[in-house]
């Protein structure tokens, strides 16, 4: 994954380094223009995936920037957030009906927390495609644990957010007793899984979800942290928890559950309704040897192979079984295989970054790539049959 690109189009160059600078302390690339020609130009050839403009663009206002945008089928969804000098109630009201996201006064404060709010404006000026439409859920389950299953989960679920237009993501961490994934994502907060499930049913809507899931600094997804110790895991409210996993597909177009090695009365009831198992096994013996158990195992609850989706993940090393070898004994294709990253996973986790931002040119950030689009596209097969 490239870095995220913001175009910033404003005719006032001081402006424009102040905002630059900030944006790059953030590992954004920037794109710069200083009218609305010039931004146009360089929406519809660049691509970004943000535009931040001054009400006066030079050769027009923001509003017909918008337009402009708006009618050019390469640039329409392209989320813009306005910035202006003086504020202006009336004004402020028209951009935001006219298409805007976000409106900021362009003072040294207001700008810091536009930057500070980049990550949310982007999830959220996502679209739901339809409301009613339920969202596909993906499970990632291993038998044994080391396997590198939130890593993987993570991910692939910045991936889809990525390649696949416009789509709504949503992490949730199941992994028990102590989440995993707040800390590969580099969250800090207190708000989890717990917290949610101590709501009444009722209260955990859409608006609640997509308002209070924290947004990762360049994630581009949603994200329902875990449990933060056990003792908040042990006092778990597991009932609600199929209402939380149904909210949340009401909500997003993709929810992405890591259940890390957890299988009980809680997780097998996620597994049994989810489109996609991913089951992921490391190429050592005990873990395809514990691995045959548990795929044996859902074979007697009767889940079906077709939603089993084994990933074998050799992030670990070289060393163990062969991808034929593993396959043989499991009796299952593995659809996919991560290729041996040395401590590039490792890195990219402890620095709380996308591995595709980290190593973009990298064999595995290909893969991670592929999977996600090859995920999505057979979950869709398998519920279209």
């Amino acid at each position: 994954m490239e870095q995220i690109k913001i175009l910033t189009v404003d005719p006032d160059e001081a402006s424009q380094n102040f905002l630059t600078q900030m944006l790059a302390k953030r590992n954004y690339a920037v794109i710069r223009a200083h009218t609305r020609h010039e931004g146009m130009a360089m929406a519809a050839s660049q691509a970004p995936t943000l535009i931040i403009c001054e009400t006066n663009v030079g050769d027009g206002n923001a509003l017909d920037f918008l337009k402009d945008l708006q009618s050019n089928p390469i640039t329409a969804n392209i989320p813009c957030v306005v910035l202006t000098g003086h504020s202006d109630p009336e004004e402020m009201a028209a951009y935001l009906q006219a298409g805007f996201v976000e409106y900021y006064m362009k003072s040294g404060m207001a700008m810091m927390g536009l930057v500070e709010a980049i990550p949310k404006l982007l999830v959220t000026s996502r679209k739901q495609s339809s409301e009613k439409q339920r969202g596909l859920s993906f499970v990632f389950v291993s038998a044994k644990g080391g396997t590198g299953a939130s890593s993987l989960c993570v991910n692939i679920g910045m991936n889809i957010a990525q390649q696949i237009a416009q789509s709504t993501v949503a992490v949730m961490d199941m992994v028990m007793p102590i989440g995993a994934i707040a800390d590969i994502v580099g969250y800090k907060g207190d708000f989890s899984v717990a917290n949610v499930a101590d709501l009444p049913e009722g209260e955990v809507t859409t608006e609640y979800l997509r308002a209070n899931l924290p947004v990762p600094n360049h994630w581009l997804l949603h994200l329902l942290p875990g449990c933060p110790t056990p003792k908040a895991a042990n006092k778990l409210q597991i009932d609600h928890i199929p209402h939380i996993v149904e909210a949340l597909r009401s909500s997003f177009n993709y929810v992405l559950i890591d259940l890390g090695r957890s299988l009980s009365r809680i997780s097998l009831p996620i597994i049994k309704s989810a489109d996609l198992i991913v089951l992921v096994v490391s190429t050592d013996l005990s873990t395809v040897t514990h691995t045959k158990k548990l795929w044996e195992y859902f074979q007697e609850e009767g889940i079906e192979q077709k939603k089993v989706f084994p990933f074998l993940n050799r992030a670990v090393g070289l060393e163990g079984l062969t991808k034929m070898e593993a396959e043989k004994m499991l009796g299952l294709e593995i659809r996919m295989t991560m290729p041996y990253l040395m401590g590039n996973f490792t890195l990219a986790n402890n620095q709380n970054t996308p591995l595709s931002l980290k190593y973009p040119s990298d064999t595995a950030s290909m893969i991670l790539k592929e999977a996600a689009i090859e995920m999505s596209r057979y979950a869709m097969k398998i519920q279209s049959r």
